[in-house]
Order: structure tokens, then C-alpha cells, then sequence
């Protein structure tokens, strides 16, 4: 079901009309398709330690997108609301899928599931931190060399300026380090994790 969700997710904001920004850049499609690609490995490896990781990081992404979009994007828009006016069915879809289903199901899915070993709830965290950082160093470059935009004003140097964004992402790196906490500790309380087990 999750990896429908972020599929289908995916293909409408490839395929929709609305948005001339290309859907690479959007952290929320790389996380859906990262996740995506993960749980498939998983289900079909499940004896790969590093998948474990891959997933967290991933599910850390999606969660963050929605409650980014949530709770600073969506709210600045001239409706204030998830929806605009002039947006077409496939983006409407795309951000139902990707910002509010799949964050709920990508949640729900990594609290079941049972993890290899048992890792410190903060280092699990922060390797989960490298995620959004390989976005942050990939798209700013690009970026500033104008090879591609930020669709993310608060993270475009051009728009918000070097300390508005530096300050956004040290802001988005708590976000996640406590967002990642909050999951690794919540898997353990459900007693998800158990030392060497793997997932099966």
C-alpha cells in the first residue's frame, strides 16, 4: 500500500501541468521515490543490514515533507490551503498522495516493521540527517549555477539570501534529528527492534 501510494504520488507530479518546476528537485518526490525503492529491496532482501538505514532515512524524508508542507508551505499560499485554484487534478492528487497519505502510511509501516540489531536512538537519528543533506548539497549547486531552481524559497540563496537559508537548513537538520528520534524510540517502545534479529 505505501509504496502504491508513493508511486502513484510520484507519476502525477511528473505528469501534472501546474508546476514548471522539474519534480527531481522537490525533496518530497526524492524521498517518495527513496522510500519506495527501499521497501521494495526490503521485502525482496531482507537480510541487507543497510536497508534498515535507507528506509529510516527515507521515511524521516517523507514525514519531514509533510509536516514542511503542512505547516510553512501550505499556509503561505494565497488560499492558505493545501489546494489552489489554478492547480490541475494531477498536482491536487500528487499532494494529497505525497504530503498527507504517505506520510501517515510511510509512518505507520516503519513502527511495524522489525529492524536488524539495536543502534543508540540518537546516532540512529543522525545518520538519518545524511539524507537531506545530499539533497541540500546537490540542489544548491545546482542552483547557483543555474542549472536548476530551488522550489523551496526559504532554501533559494537567489530569493532568501545566504543566513535566511543556512539558518533554514540548521533548522530542518533539528527538525529531523528529533523527527528521527521520536520513530527510532517509538519502533523500540512498540518492541519492533530486538538485537540481532533481522526483519523478516
Amino acid at each position: 500500500m505505501t509504496v502504491a501510494v508513493l508511486v502513484v504520488g510520484v507519476v502525477c507530479q511528473l505528469v501534472q501541468g501546474t508546476d514548471p518546476a522539474p519534480a527531481l528537485t522537490y525533496y518530497t518526490v526524492d524521498s517518495a521515490i527513496l522510500l519506495a525503492a527501499t521497501l521494495i529491496v526490503a521485502s525482496a532482501r531482507p537480510g541487507w543490514a543497510w536497508v534498515d538505514g535507507a528506509r529510516g532515512a527515507a521515511t524521516s524524508g517523507v514525514v519531514l515533507s509533510g509536516l514542511v508542507f503542512a505547516t510553512v508551505i501550505a499556509p503561505a499560499t494565497p488560499t492558505g490551503t493545501w489546494i489552489q485554484p489554478h492547480d490541475d487534478a494531477w498536482v491536487r492528487v500528487a499532494n494529497v498522495l505525497l504530503h498527507g497519505v504517505g506520510p501517515v502510511l510511510a509512518t505507520a509501516d516503519y513502527l511495524v516493521r522489525p529492524q536488524r540489531g539495536r543502534r543508540g536512538t540518537f546516532g540512529t537519528a543522525l545518520r538519518w540527517c545524511l539524507w537531506p543533506l545530499v539533497y541540500f548539497a546537490v540542489v544548491l549547486p545546482l542552483d547557483l549555477a543555474g542549472q536548476a531552481h530551488v522550489p523551496y524559497p526559504f532554501l533559494d540563496v537567489h530569493e532568501a539570501g545566504w543566513t535566511a537559508v543556512l539558518g533554514a537548513v540548521a533548522g530542518l537538520f533539528v527538525v529531523v534529528l528529533g523527527l528521527g528520534a521520536a520513530l527510532v524510540a517509538l519502533h523500540r517502545r512498540l518492541g519492533r527492534g530486538s538485537p540481532g534479529h533481522p526483519a523478516r
